[in-house]
């Protein structure tokens, strides 16, 4: 449903980077893309996201956020004040990288020591959601928060407690859940592009016309700093999208870039030299490693000769600090012995070098896309969508057209907004997703009469006769395609172990799952029954971001819960 709010705001939580975009409802139906972003003053210049850094106090009060956090502990370290204090940088990834999730899980800061990971994702979504408030409490008179309806884009390839995950760190940051809504990095990105005139969009020249032409599909390529996000959409004839393969995709984006810079470093001068001056001179860490992202988007694979890397001064006093010479008797050994020159406070790479940097995150990118090609036979899938701020990177851009030389590769000329602006767009009208593809076969785990085959193991006695327990009861299968506002209704009779443990919620990953003590079976939540033998209808609604249940009982009473998720 559209929204009807004055102002629809968009907050894009980024590994690297994040920034928030909003526009008025007015000024949506004049022109769709008179979105409004935020500009940042740090690292010397201005950008359109702040780094996804923040900085605790000794006693656990939020500091700062972006650029500000980062000076701050810059400072700090430099007068060696820093050790109380808590600072996350790149710490989205864990929800991504843990399997389990709970309220408690923790995170660990630079110096490692733990802090609530709910606290951390809370304050700096709080810290943006105040930045954006009052930015349009400054361009708008009598205008309430309450007139915003609030949008937080997650990675497709998330898992449903990450997404909830999320939910509630907004929730505890003071946004209002019935005026919070989560959409897909991938679907943003595709609706911001499908806005878009022709002339914004690179690649393609005269063919870029057709390229959301209805009965047209396409690969959304979402590369961002910590994933790769990769979704196929299809056109459908009124305009609207449909999810034609599950989304999937991986750890490749642009942070595995600066890990194998720092590995390189690690290799020529000693991880233990990395590690320390990460530790004691972190200003000029990260100075350093901003200088490494200005290289990093602009090579190109027609780049020849060196490519030139500061090294502060800081590198050279840590380096002797632990070694017997100074940094300047260096000997380079093995491959980077002809490759590499230290010039005062210069590291020269060869380009070549450098561009090896890339090798992994794109290969295992273009790999995947391969593999999504091949097992679907997508043969009408004609382009490709690159978005995200690592698509930004020209060598990024070059490779994938090398290896898909048969297919357009479009690059919309605010690739790093994409994702942004579409969520500010989808949370106008959302109305642009016609369904989805179920990524885990979802259902409940039900009670049955006992039968032949089934396992002698599950077999109680329950109600005067002998039934099996943990039968997987399917509502959606994994890699349907489930349209969205799909409700799948199944009527129950609880027995005494829905009032004893519960009514059990599953996902498996399988697409036929016959019991819920599988492998590929996990447990999503549990529902708790007062009295046994009591008649209700379960109504689970699908085709969202979010999976939401609704209990209808005998007596008529109903009872709407979300999915519990997180594993306490």
């Amino acid at each position: 449903m559209a929204s009807t709010k004055i102002v629809v705001a968009a907050i894009d939580f980024g590994t690297t980077f994040s920034g928030y975009a909003f526009s008025f409802a007015h000024d949506y139906e004049n022109d769709p893309l008179k979105i409004q972003t935020n500009h940042w003053i740090g690292g010397g210049h201005l950008s359109l996201k702040a780094p996804t850094s923040i900085l605790f106090s000794p006693d656990k009060r939020f500091h700062s956020f972006g650029y500000e956090a980062e000076d701050k502990y810059s400072d700090l370290a430099e007068e060696d004040m820093h050790s109380d204090w808590y600072f996350f940088r790149r710490f989205k990834m864990i929800l991504h990288q843990n399997k389990v999730l709970s309220r408690k899980t923790l995170l660990l800061e630079v110096n490692r020591k733990p802090l609530a990971a709910l606290t951390v994702f809370s304050e700096a979504i709080k810290y943006l959601k105040k930045n954006l408030t009052e930015t349009i409490f400054m361009r708008m008179t009598g205008f309430e928060e309450s007139d915003i309806h609030w949008v937080l884009t997650v990675p497709a390839i998330w898992t449903d407690a990450a997404k909830q995950f999320m939910r509630e760190a907004a929730l505890q940051a003071g946004i209002n859940g019935e005026c919070l809504e989560l959409v897909l990095e991938p679907e943003a990105a595709s609706a911001f592009c499908k806005c878009l005139p022709v002339e914004r969009l690179k690649g393609g020249q005269s063919m870029t016309f057709d390229c959301f032409l209805p009965g047209t599909c396409y690969i959304v390529l979402d590369l961002g700093g910590g994933t790769v996000d990769i979704t196929v959409h299809s056109v459908q004839q009124d305009g609207s999208l449909s999810e034609i393969a599950k989304a999937s995709g991986g750890a490749w984006g642009g942070t595995q870039v600066d890990d194998a810079y720092l590995g390189c470093l690690a290799e020529m001068f000693g991880t233990k030299v990395i590690e320390t001056f990460q530790e004691e001179h972190t200003g000029d860490f990260l100075d350093m490693m901003r200088d490494f992202e200005v290289k990093k988007r602009a090579i190109s694979e027609e780049k020849e000769g060196n490519i030139v890397l500061r090294i502060p001064a800081s590198f050279a006093e840590t380096y002797k600090s632990l070694n017997s010479n100074p940094i300047s008797k260096h000997i380079f050994k093995g491959r980077f012995a002809e490759i590499t020159q230290l010039k005062r406070d210069k590291l020269n790479i060869n380009v070549d070098v450098f561009k090896q940097f890339f090798a992994s995150s794109i290969a295992n990118t273009i790999e995947h896309v391969k593999r999504i090609l091949a097992e679907n036979e997508y043969s009408n899938i004609s382009t490709i969508l690159l978005v995200g701020g690592f698509a930004e990177s020209e060598i990024v851009q070059q490779r994938i057209r090398e290896a898909f030389q048969n297919k357009r590769v479009i690059v919309p000329s605010e690739s790093g907004l994409s994702v942004l602006k579409g969520a500010v767009l989808l949370g106008h009208d959302p109305r642009i997703m016609k369904s989805r593809i179920s990524k885990y076969t979802y259902g409940t785990e039900v009670i049955n009469r006992f039968e032949l085959g089934h396992p002698e193991k599950y077999k109680v006695f329950e109600n005067e006769e002998f039934r099996c327990r943990y039968i997987f009861k399917t509502f959606v299968r994994a890699g349907e395609a489930v349209p969205v506002g799909t409700v799948v209704e199944n009527h129950y009779i609880s027995d005494t172990f829905d009032v004893k443990e519960g009514l059990g919620l599953y996902a498996s990953t399988e697409e036929n799952p016959q019991y819920v003590t599988e492998e590929s079976c996990f447990k999503i939540g549990t529902v708790k029954f007062e009295n046994p033998l009591e008649r209700y209808k379960l109504e689970m609604h699908f085709g969202e971001t979010e999976i939401l249940l609704k209990f209808i009982f005998a007596d008529g009473k109903r009872k709407t819960e979300t999915v519990n998720f997180l594993c306490d």
